[in-house]
């Protein structure tokens, strides 16, 4: 009896003293792309730093590949209610929602990384504004490599583009399409390889990067990168989640996602040119666009981006405006 006792006293105290480790918050994290991708890479060490940071006080489990079941459209308003705490949210994709969230996926607007960042400084503001109203705040932020399209035979102008059936992830690529007599579907990333196969698209309009995870080269031939979007992807909390948290884990977890943004708008351009060498070496040819086609280009995206602000208010007049005039054009 007293052997059990003191067994079970030592049990107590083992779980007593292991109990500050455990974790006592646990949020899952939806993030769109599969685990492979640099974005989910990076979701899974922002989620192992804030475990250790946080001395195991808040857990995020990460799932990639959209496996807790939301789309794209769908994450705004699954955060602001609590269905999900967490989540990437890419700009362009929750337009339906808050127009002007799109500012950072809109066509031909910045031409370098440089511009890009800029065009994401000018918008944050108002980005936290719109995302206070959707009950949630952006914890990080990550952006994506330029995007081009990809085909199956050579696109060289605006005028190529004609009759492609291509498939496109947001409002951006439908404006495109229309302008250009794409016939353009939005469509989840899962669901892109079967209709390829099945014939009803023979294009695509994404990154390097993305085109790598869906092993392009299989069904297409082309690459043309005209750099369509480099759109950023936002990392958003729920705020009512946020604020059940102690003090000193909520500090823990804005320094390492501070870090964690610096890291991941760095990573775009290395996993650009990263994936671009990996489509060549799978026997797809990635096509320099010429300065006439990039002319034409730029005039459409001039067009698409005044149909937008038109639509989205004076605040887009005001911030596209404010990024012209920053960015020296």
């Amino acid at each position: 009896m007293k052997k059990a006792f003191v067994l079970l006293l030592a049990v107590l105290v083992t779980v007593a003293l292991a109990a500050p480790a455990m974790a006592k918050i646990k949020w899952d994290m939806h993030l769109n792309y599969p685990a492979g991708n640099f974005h989910s890479k990076g979701a899974m060490e922002f989620a192992k730093k804030v475990k250790e940071a946080t001395g195991g006080e808040l857990e995020i489990v990460v799932h990639p590949g959209a496996s807790l079941g939301f789309k794209g459209p769908e994450l705004l308003r699954a955060v602001a209610e609590g269905q999900l705490v967490i989540a990437e949210v890419p700009t362009g994709m929750v337009e339906g929602d808050a127009p002007i969230l799109a500012l950072t996926a809109q066509p031909f607007i910045a031409t370098t990384a440089k511009e890009q960042r800029l065009l994401y400084e000018v918008a944050k503001p108002t980005y936290d504004k719109v995302l206070d109203k959707f009950n949630q705040f952006i914890l990080y932020t990550s952006v994506w490599p330029f995007s081009g399209i990809y085909t199956q035979r050579p696109v060289a102008s605006v005028a190529d583009l004609k009759g492609l059936k291509m498939r496109v992830y947001d409002g951006t690529g439908l404006a495109f399409g229309k302008a250009t007599g794409i016939a353009a579907r939005k469509m989840p990333f899962s669901e892109v390889y079967p209709a390829m196969k099945a014939g009803l698209l023979d294009s695509m309009y994404t990154s390097s990067v993305s085109g790598v995870d869906a092993k392009a080269w299989e069904v297409l031939k082309y690459f043309t990168p005209i750099n369509i979007v480099g759109p950023v992807n936002l990392i958003t909390v729920n705020k009512e989640a946020w604020a059940k948290l102690p003090k000193k884990v909520q500090d823990a977890v804005l320094k390492v996602a501070a870090e964690m943004e610096t890291k991941m708008w760095a990573m775009a351009a290395e996993m650009d040119a990263k994936s671009r060498a990996t489509l060549k070496a799978k026997g797809m040819i990635v096509s320099p666009i010429s300065p006439k086609f990039r002319a034409e280009l730029d005039a459409l995206g001039q067009r698409l981006r005044a149909k937008w602000a038109q639509k989205s208010g004076k605040e887009a007049t005001r911030l596209l405006a404010e990024f012209k005039k920053q960015a020296g054009r």
